[in-house]
Formats: structure tokens, sequence, C-alpha cells
């Protein structure tokens, strides 16, 4: 099945080959994850000289056999020239014809570190070998790129850092979702490393309930989290946005009084830039990729600090001049995220990969 997206109107217009090359691409990730968000802005910024087709891939989108099947499903292709790109972190199992050549971007190696045992026996035994079999790997900031070539050994030269954008809408958006409360907004999901539970203590230590604040995370209500926010004296301050559209997210970032993003760890860390472009002010970890993302334009803490990350709450929720200077700073910093210049040097990378690929015949 071909995908027939519409192109992004700055992309249209940039030939870059005579010849159409095939990308062979694994789009099954779900609606609403950073991945697809990601894929997305990719595809509609493709130039038209790049033909995308989804491959019939059974099984997971990200389960051990995926790779197998993902190799399966390219033999279909075999004859062909062009190249397999995944907008997520799986590549194919085996070599692959010369004529056609892998490129897989890299997001983070959480799996690694926060997902147990055997994820991590899995990265290093199957994982590891099978990148370095791809024609180039993608790493969304030089914090991953560097964690990666440490860990893979995969020669320097094939491994690159093109980092995300974020969407327009954020700040196209006025408009907020009118909770009728303040709110320190927690975007994302809740697997370990994400430090909520640090969090709630933290925001339980700041004071700021006693203003009427409330800490605010998207989905559904988690008992573990109420009952950790009831020994920490804030249950009442905890809220729950329920699933949202994507479309509503730009909202709920506007009404946001600053966001509170301390994750242990971060492969880049979206949300920052959502938040910035949204001109909301940016709380932050001093850890792994986040700094690299916030620059000077964000409250760095300690994560694993409730008392740091509790008095920069406090400070970020009593100091309105001290956040009108990080929403200045955050609407420059955003600036140099921007998805046109990035879907560029993917598309250029891929399009370097193909012409290989025809070379080698």
């Amino acid at each position: 099945m071909h995908v027939a997206e519409a192109r992004h109107p700055a992309m249209a217009a940039q030939p870059r080959r005579r010849e159409t090359l095939a990308v062979y691409a694994d789009l099954r990730w779900p609606i609403g994850t950073g991945i697809y968000n990601v894929m997305e802005a990719y595809i509609s910024r493709a130039p038209s000289e790049i033909e995308i087709e989804s491959l019939s891939v059974a099984g997971g989108v990200a389960r051990p056999l995926t790779p197998l099947a993902l190799r399966r499903a390219l033999r279909a292709h075999s004859s062909h020239e062009g190249v397999f790109w995944n907008p997520g972190f799986v590549p194919p199992a085996g070599s692959l014809p010369e004529r056609l050549q892998s490129v897989v971007t890299v997001h983070d190696l959480t799996h690694r570190h926060f997902y147990g045992r055997t994820h991590r026996i899995y990265y290093d035994l199957v994982f590891r070998a099978l990148y370095r079999q791809c024609a180039a790997v993608v790493c969304v900031s030089e914090f991953t790129r560097n964690e990666f070539l440490e860990w893979s050994g995969m020669p320097s030269d094939r491994v690159h850092v093109i980092v995300n954008g974020v969407d327009a809408a954020y700040a196209r958006n006025r408009e907020t979702l009118d909770y009728p409360f303040p709110y320190v907004l927690y975007p994302g999901n809740r697997r370990s490393y994400k430090n909520l539970n640090r969090l709630i203590e933290a925001f339980g230590a700041s004071g700021l309930e006693r203003s009427g604040i409330r800490l605010l995370l998207t989905g559904n209500p988690d008992s573990s989290l109420v009952d950790h926010a009831r020994r920490c004296g804030c249950e009442a301050a905890l809220a729950f946005t329920g699933v949202l559209p994507n479309e509503a997210m730009p909202k709920l970032y506007r009404g946001a009084l600053f966001l509170a993003f301390v994750s242990l760890y971060e492969g880049f860390g979206l949300p920052i830039l959502e938040a910035m472009a949204s001109g909301v002010p940016v709380l932050t970890s001093n850890l792994s990729a986040m700094p690299e993302v916030a620059g000077q334009a964000a409250v760095l803490v300690d994560p694993l600090s409730v008392d740091d990350v509790a008095t920069a709450m406090k400070e970020l929720g009593r100091d309105h001049v001290w956040r009108a200077k990080l929403i200045a700073r955050g609407y420059e910093r955003v600036r140099h995220f921007d998805w046109d210049e990035s879907a560029a040097k993917l598309w250029s990378l891929v399009d370097d990969v193909g012409s290989a690929c025809g070379k080698s015949r």
C-alpha cells in the first residue's frame, strides 16, 4: 500500500534526484505516541521524489520477533532498489540485498536501562548486531548518539544526529481547555524513569497547593499515584486530564502555569519544546538529553533531589518576572528545532543511502 500524504509546502518544490526512490517503511506506530508524531512530521515533508510504501508486517510493532517480520515483509521487494526506513527503533533481522539498505531512527536506549534484565539482554545480544548491519542510524540528540556509539561499536560516520522539531500547532494556538484552576503540567507516560513519585513529593513540599494550584497529569487517574499524593499531603491537588485527542494538547499546554518534566532519562524530551512553543516556562532535569534540548531557556534541577525540585517549583509558581523571562527565552530556543530542516536532513540521508544502493548494482 502506498502512502498518499499531503506534502508539506516547504518541501514540495525541492527536487533532489531525477528518479523516484522507493522507501519501504513500518508505519504502524500508534496514534498519540511520540514516534507516530515524528513519523507524521517526516512523511508530510517528504519530497515528491521519495515514494513511501507502507510495509505489510505481521505481529506487533516492537515485539521480540518484529525484526524477523520486517525481513519477511522486505523479501517481497528484494529485487527492487530502495531503502527501508523505520521511524521507530526496530531494525530488520539479517542482512538485506545490496540494493535494499536500512535507515533506522534510535530515539533513546531506555529499554536497556528501565525495562528489566530481559530487555537489556535482548538489546545486547540481538539489536546491537542488527543495528551494525544498517546503512545508517539516526539519533535524535548528541546525547543519544554518544550513548549509542559507545554501546553499539558502530562506525561513527554511519550514526547521524537529526533533532526533532515541534508541531507548529503549538505556536499557533492561543486557546486553553479552561480548567477552573491554575495548574502545573506533566504530559506523558508513567514509566519509572519519568520520576513521578518525586515530582508529587516535590509539589507537596512546594506549598503551591495553598495558592490553589494543582498538579495536572495527562491520562486517567492512577490509584498508586493518588495514594502517594495522599501520603505527601497533596491528594486534593492532584488532577488528571483523562484521555485527550492529539489536537487538544496545544490547548492543554497553553493553559499551564509551567511544565514540570523531571525525568531521570530522556533521549530527547519533546514536551520541553512543546511547552516553549506554547509560551509556557519549563522546569526540567539536568540529566541525559534534557539540558541539550532546553539550553538556557529552562530551569534545570537535580531530579533525584526532592528539595531541589520543590524549590524550583515554588519559585516558578510565584515569580511572575522569572516566568516571563523564561517564556521569552523559550520562544527563542524553540526556533532551533524546525521540522522542515530536520526533514530535509533525513530525506537527504535516505537519498544518499538509496544512491549508494544504486551504485552497488
